[in-house]
């Protein structure tokens, strides 16, 4: 009887790692790219300066993102509009405000439509007022560390 029970537990464990895994293997869609303090004056509103993030698929099928949300550390959130689709190993920029992203200390959280977390950036910060942005390097780098990120010349969009 323990035999069976100690296989049983081995047996639950080891289904438990594959649905795990084969929940982190379903998801491709990182935060690639973070633009927080673009180059000019965003108190000026002669023209629009905008923020931006870049998100990247590293499959080669196309995430439907529709419904996803993407939350900073300031504690803003933005949902991505239904038909929001990323293509095989493609980008998907967003916009937002000037302002939206802090220049220093930002964490963007990537959560899918039912709430669970896909992705997050390390601690960005941005004084720099230039084309500059925090690169995942390479393109769709995921390692879960802070050596993922560098800042880098911004490639937005590619």
């Amino acid at each position: 009887m323990y035999l069976r029970f100690h296989r049983s537990i081995i047996l639950a464990l080891l289904f438990a790692c594959i649905i795990i895994w084969l929940g982190a293997a379903a998801c491709s869609v990182v935060i690639n790219e973070v633009e927080a303090n673009p180059a000019g004056d965003e108190d000026a509103f002669k023209t629009p300066i905008t923020a931006w993030f870049e998100l990247y698929n590293n499959d080669d099928k196309e995430v439907d993102v529709s419904g996803w949300s993407i939350n900073t550390s300031q504690g803003r959130s933005m949902v991505l509009p239904p038909g929001a689709v990323i293509r095989a190993l493609d980008y998907y920029v967003l916009d937002v405000e000037a302002k939206w992203l802090a220049h220093s200390g930002e964490v963007l959280v990537l959560l899918n439509a039912t709430g669970a977390e896909v992705d997050r950036t390390a601690a960005l910060s941005d004084q720099e007022d230039n084309e500059g942005a925090w690169t995942r390097d390479p393109d769709g780098r995921d390692t879960n560390s802070t050596d993922d990120w560098k800042f880098l010349a911004c490639s937005r969009g590619f």
